[in-house]
């Protein structure tokens, strides 16, 4: 009688956790919208794989949001995204959308310097293995609409420092763990470099 107990126990323990889990991955998988026709009417080359040269400085820095407030879009045409941008990379932020990493010399988007995003593989950044070389990024933050145009892929160790570093001219990194359909912790990272070629004042 008591192992039967014990056995109910844990089975509806199980089940409760699978479906705690499964909410969880839903909450976080719906903040992103996923409208191909919206994606892409932002801009009629997105698709446009012929590099155009880079920007040598970005939008002066007069924005200074708060931790875990939204402080824009990021807008990938290839894949119909439409994710919104949360200023922290912490758990809560990442479970909001796409978070913006604070410090280690990192800037926002359209800014001059290294803007570093990062998302979770299970939902803002799930399909970011069908980017390509060439594609084109749009965030939308503080009145302006950065372009950013993908110039290279790479995979790093997890613990690899190197990627969240300063750089001199205006460029974006998105990060996000790898590989793509491993179950359980990622030992890499897989990071996609874009530059700014283009702002534009929305407002």
């Amino acid at each position: 009688m008591i192992l039967r107990s014990m056995a109910i126990i844990l089975i509806v323990t199980g089940l409760s956790l699978v479906a705690y889990n499964g909410y969880q991955w839903w909450d976080q998988i719906s903040v992103a919208v996923h409208d191909p026709k919206l994606a892409m009417s932002i801009a009629e080359d997105w698709d446009n794989l012929n590099k155009k040269p880079s920007k040598k400085k970005g939008t002066d820095a007069t924005f200074h949001p708060e931790k875990g407030n939204q402080i824009g879009e990021l807008i990938i045409p290839r894949i119909g995204a439409i994710l919104p941008i949360i200023y922290g990379t912490d758990d809560a932020q990442l479970a909001k959308g796409v978070g913006q990493y604070i410090g280690y010399g990192t800037v926002l988007p359209g800014e001059t310097g290294h803007s570093v995003l990062a998302g979770h593989r299970e939902t803002t950044f799930r399909r970011a293995g069908e980017l390509k070389k060439g594609d084109k990024l749009y965030v939308k933050i503080n009145g302006y609409t950065h372009t950013y145009q993908i110039r290279k892929m790479f995979i790093v160790d997890k613990d690899d420092r190197s990627v969240i570093v300063p750089h001199e001219k205006p460029d974006m990194s998105l990060i996000t763990c790898y590989p793509f359909d491993l179950v359980g912790s990622a030992p890499q990272r897989y990071i996609i470099r874009a530059d700014l070629i283009d702002s534009k004042k929305t407002e």
